[in-house]
C-alpha cells in the first residue's frame, strides 16, 4: 500500500481497485468463464425469485387490514441494520444478475457475428428473445419503486405519514365538568396533557393507498409487474436448464410451474393497485 502514490481520493480508488486489480475487479473475474457466469445468473436469480415471493406475500397482508399491514411494516423496520444488510445483499444480487446477463448477451451476439437474412426462431420465443430488454425495464421500474415507497423521495407528502396510538393520562380524579373545562381552555390546560402517546410508527398502509390512488402511479406499477411476470417465467426455466435440471421427463412440469407461479405473483401484486383504484381497499383514506 505504501508504493501507491495518489493525487486525490478518486485517483486512490482508481489505483487500488482498477489499476492494481483489487477487490472490485476481482469480484467480476467469473465473467471470464461462460459456465461460471451462467451459474451466477442462476444462483442470483433463485435468490431474487425467493425475495419476490416473500415480498408478494407480505404485500398481500394489506387485505387483512391496516393494523396487520402496519404491524408487518413495523417489524421490517425494527430490524434496523439487519434490514439494510439484507437490502444491500439483494442489491448486489441484482447487480451481479444484470451485469452477468449483459455479458452473456454480448457473448451470444459475438458468437453469431453474421445476421441471418431470414430469422427463424424455433426454440426461442418472444420472452426468451427479449429477456435483457425486459430486465432493464424492470430495473428502471424497481428504481422508481424504491424511490417511491422505500425512500419516499418521489412522493414525500405521502411517505411522511405516521400512525399514533394514544391513551388517556390520569390526573387524579377529575369530574366530567373539569375535563370539559380543560378541553375548552387549551391555553391553560393543553389538550395534549390529557393523552399520552404509547406508540408511533410509519403509516405504510395510508402511504400505499394514497400512492395507488394516483392513476398514473398505478398504471406504471401494473405495467412493471406484468413485465416482471414475463421475465420471471422464462428466467425460472433458464435457471433449471443452467443447473442441469432439465430432464425431458419433468421439464414440461417446470415450464407449467414457472408459468403458474409468475401468473399468481402478477395477479397478487397488480390486484393491490386495482382494488385501491376501485375503492375496495383503503376507501376511508
Amino acid at each position: 500500500m505504501k508504493d501507491i502514490k495518489c493525487k486525490n481520493n478518486l485517483h486512490f480508488i482508481w489505483v487500488l481497485f482498477i489499476k492494481k486489480k483489487g477487490v472490485m475487479t476481482s469480484l467480476f473475474d467469473y465473467l471470464k468463464s461462460t459456465i461460471l457466469s451462467k451459474i451466477v445468473m442462476a444462483v442470483t436469480g433463485i435468490i431474487l425469485v425467493l425475495f419476490i415471493i416473500g415480498h408478494s406475500l407480505g404485500n398481500l397482508q394489506i387485505y387483512i387490514g391496516k393494523e396487520t399491514f402496519n404491524t408487518y411494516a413495523q417489524f421490517l423496520q425494527s430490524l434496523g441494520e439487519l434490514l439494510w444488510i439484507i437490502r444491500i445483499f439483494l442489491f448486489l444480487c441484482l447487480a451481479f444478475h444484470i451485469i452477468t446477463s449483459i455479458k452473456l448477451k454480448f457473448y451470444n451476439w459475438g458468437a453469431k457475428p453474421q445476421k441471418y437474412k431470414v430469422k427463424n426462431y424455433i426454440k426461442a420465443n418472444l420472452r426468451s428473445r427479449t429477456m435483457i430488454w425486459t430486465g432493464l425495464m424492470i430495473f428502471a421500474f424497481l428504481v422508481y419503486h424504491i424511490l417511491h415507497f422505500t425512500m419516499g423521495i418521489t412522493n414525500p407528502k405521502d411517505y411522511n405519514m405516521h400512525e399514533r396510538y394514544v391513551k388517556k393520562e390520569t390526573f387524579g380524579v377529575l369530574s366530567p365538568q373539569a375535563i370539559a373545562i380543560m378541553k375548552e381552555l387549551p391555553d391553560i390546560f393543553p389538550k395534549d396533557e390529557l393523552y399520552k402517546v404509547v406508540l408511533e410508527r410509519h403509516d405504510v398502509y395510508d402511504m400505499v393507498v394514497k400512492g395507488f390512488k394516483n392513476l398514473w402511479i398505478s398504471l406504471a406499477y401494473i405495467i412493471g409487474v406484468i413485465l416482471m411476470g414475463f421475465h420471471l417465467s422464462h428466467a425460472i426455466q433458464s435457471m433449471f436448464q443452467t443447473l442441469g435440471w432439465n430432464n425431458p421427463r419433468y421439464f414440461p412440469s417446470v415450464i407449467a410451474g414457472s408459468d403458474t407461479l409468475a401468473t399468481l405473483i402478477v395477479i397478487a401484486l397488480i390486484s393491490i393497485p386495482i382494488t385501491i383504484l376501485l375503492g375496495m381497499v383503503g376507501g376511508g383514506v
